[in-house]
């Protein structure tokens, strides 16, 4: 009982630490959360300062062999790579406490490292496949948009389409942070918006040709003002009124929201995902929305402000993540082949089978260069 309120105490303190000092998001914190849980898992919720080297080498080579649930399939080595990492940031935070100092050893923290081929194969970008613009459309026109609980959901595929936004920033969305007059989104954590490192994040609504997205959006937004006199600070993805049934046995959706956020990412999830089979299709997740966005904004000719421009509304610090190919701009595989193939390398060089001069080498990298901007 001691090792257990020991446990959680400084577990408690950790995740103090995770928000304030190191300005952690709350889905951050949880990812942290997740690899802790695994490990008391694995001990048996021991003492924390019965971390050693012997039990750090165990639990990875556990973690390494794990299943997935229902499955035969072994976890991917991503998976046990980011668990791992988060292990090791809150054994070594631990290992700099009074009462730990002598007991948590660097060595022993080491041993939660994986291989270097393990790492690369864990860190190896994977290209993302994202909805198409036609099953976006196809996803929103499905949903009704009789009940209220239609409507909200119509407007929040709608705001993932416009901007791209992290759903735990959308959840957390007052009615505050949209201003109408210039169709902006802000971001802010002042006003309990939950973003990536606590940014603020100024995001533009971008309709892409699809002007009915920003209608749905607008429409929702005024009926919760107009019709259900919504305040300021009030949500804009209010959650899902439930009412009990007879003798409070069991309980029902009534088709209405109630002034309440969103209880978690996962609610928004399961309404991506409710919707998408609803419409017969593939579900993809909230994030490939952000994936979409910067793939068609990559086949305009933008300058180099327009990009960093773009790039903040997102809450990249850097164009890079937004366009590099380690970011969101990596070209899928089938797609880059295809782009290789439309060179014409014997037309470049001049058919003459000599070796390529320099003049040569500048052609064929400004060719591929435009060939990547104009396909991608």
């Amino acid at each position: 009982m001691e090792t257990t309120y020991k446990n959680e105490r400084l577990k408690r303190e950790f995740y103090k630490w995770l928000e304030n000092s190191k300005q952690f998001s709350g889905e951050t914190i949880k990812c942290y959360e997740k690899a802790i849980w695994l490990w008391e898992d694995f001990t048996n919720k021991n003492d924390f300062g019965s971390f050693n080297e012997t039990t750090a080498t165990a639990f990875r080579e556990w973690i390494k062999n794990k299943q997935k649930n229902n499955s035969q399939e072994k976890i991917s080595i991503a998976y046990c790579y980011h668990n791992l990492r988060f292990l090791k940031v809150f054994f070594g935070w631990l290992s700099k406490r009074a009462g730990y100092k002598l007991k948590i050893k660097e060595p022993a923290i080491d041993c939660l490292n994986l291989s270097k081929n393990e790492v690369r194969e864990a860190k190896q970008t994977k290209s993302v496949k994202n909805p198409t613009l036609d099953e976006i459309k196809m996803v929103i026109e499905t949903i009704k948009g009789k009940t209220e609980i239609e409507k909200r959901d119509k407007a929040i595929f709608s705001l993932a389409f416009l901007t791209g936004a992290r759903i735990s920033a959308i959840r957390t969305l007052p009615m505050q942070s949209f201003d109408k007059k210039e169709q902006v989104i802000y971001q802010d954590p002042a006003l309990g918006v939950e973003t990536k490192y606590n940014k603020k994040i100024t995001s533009i609504l971008i309709p892409f040709g699809y002007k009915e997205a920003m209608d749905y959006f607008i429409e929702w937004f005024d009926y919760l003002k107009d019709q259900k006199g919504f305040k300021p600070e009030d949500p804009i993805f209010p959650a899902t009124k439930i009412e009990n049934g007879k003798e409070n046995i069991n309980y029902y959706n009534t088709g209405e929201v109630e002034n309440k956020k969103l209880k978690s990412s996962g609610s928004l999830r399961k309404i991506f995902k409710k919707r998408f089979e609803q419409a017969g299709l593939n579900y993809y997740h909230p994030h490939t929305f952000r994936h979409w966005l910067v793939r068609r904004m990559a086949e305009f000719p933008l300058t180099e402000e327009q990009k960093k421009a773009f790039s903040q509304c997102l809450g990249h610090e850097s164009t890079l993540i937004t366009f590099g190919s380690q970011g969101y701009g990596r070209i899928d595989e089938n797609r880059q082949i295809d782009i290789m193939k439309s060179i014409d390398f014997e037309a470049l060089k001049g058919g003459t089978g000599q070796r390529i001069s320099d003049e040569d080498v500048s052609r064929i990298a400004k060719q591929v260069s435009e060939n990547i901007k104009n396909n991608t």
